[in-house]
């Protein structure tokens, strides 16, 4: 079922982002206790969801049985995730970091919000089509709360604080923020097709500061094994980017 939490009279209850990384280290907290310390990038996100949390995934062609820019999908009672087809990392291991978020993001919604879906004997509380997912998570630009809380959850999932934090100090020699004149000192010029072609192939408007951050930590993206633009985002997120 897709649930219009709205019209149902439920409201996602606001988080702060104190919050949200709280929930997110708690769940890195449990896999360390399972596998041991987390010491180095990337987060094994995919041992998150089996291991230590109660879901399965797999993929599937969410595009075209949903219909629009479905990147990932999520049925609470059967505790199971799908992903679309066109992330999956075998077919299109450039879209490995990607993949990571998307399942990432679907791990939010299992942490932040299934309370809102299931009774806690893991009943569904909300009716609807038992066939279709609960949550649809779309490539839109206008995101309501419940993904934005997701992105931002899986923001700290993949490129927790603690791990970030020593990483940038790695790549720069310091724990300040680096702002963007310095940057345009530092990063090379920008093949001019990265300003034309988002990572879904769509043509956009340029953004030359993004992209110029997002060139700047390429080699942190690799680490952590996400993509530019969420690493980018992780580190305005903590400051360490100023204009």
């Amino acid at each position: 079922m897709v649930v219009d939490l709205w019209a149902q009279g439920i409201e996602v209850p606001p988080l702060s982002s104190r919050q949200i990384a709280a929930e997110a280290d708690a769940v890195l907290a449990e896999y360390a206790k399972r596998f041991g310390p987390i010491t180095k990038p990337p987060i094994e996100i995919e041992d998150v969801a089996t291991s230590v949390l109660p879901l399965t995934f797999g993929f599937s062609d969410l595009q075209s049985q949903l219909g629009g820019r479905v990147h990932g999908a999520i049925w609470f009672s059967r505790q199971h995730i799908l992903i679309d087809d066109a992330l999956n990392p075998d077919r299109f291991p450039d879209l490995l970091g990607r993949y990571h978020f998307t399942l990432g993001h679907e791990i939010a919604h299992w942490q932040l919000h299934r309370f809102l879906f299931l009774d806690e004997a893991g009943h569904a509380v909300l009716y609807g089509d038992e066939e279709m997912p609960d949550v649809i998570c779309r490539k839109d630009h206008a995101r309501p709360l419940i993904e934005r809380q997701a992105d931002e959850f899986a923001g700290c999932l993949l490129m927790p604080e603690w791990l970030l934090r020593p990483a940038w100090r790695m790549l720069t020699g310091s724990d300040d923020p680096i702002c963007d004149c310095r940057l345009r000192e530092l990063v090379p010029t920008i093949e001019p097709i990265r300003f034309l072609i988002d990572a879904d192939g769509i043509e956009v408007q340029p953004d030359p500061i993004r992209l110029m951050r997002e060139v700047f930590c390429e080699s942190l993206a690799d680490q952590f094994a996400v993509s530019d633009e969420a690493m980018r985002i992780q580190l305005e997120y903590l400051g360490l980017f100023a204009e």
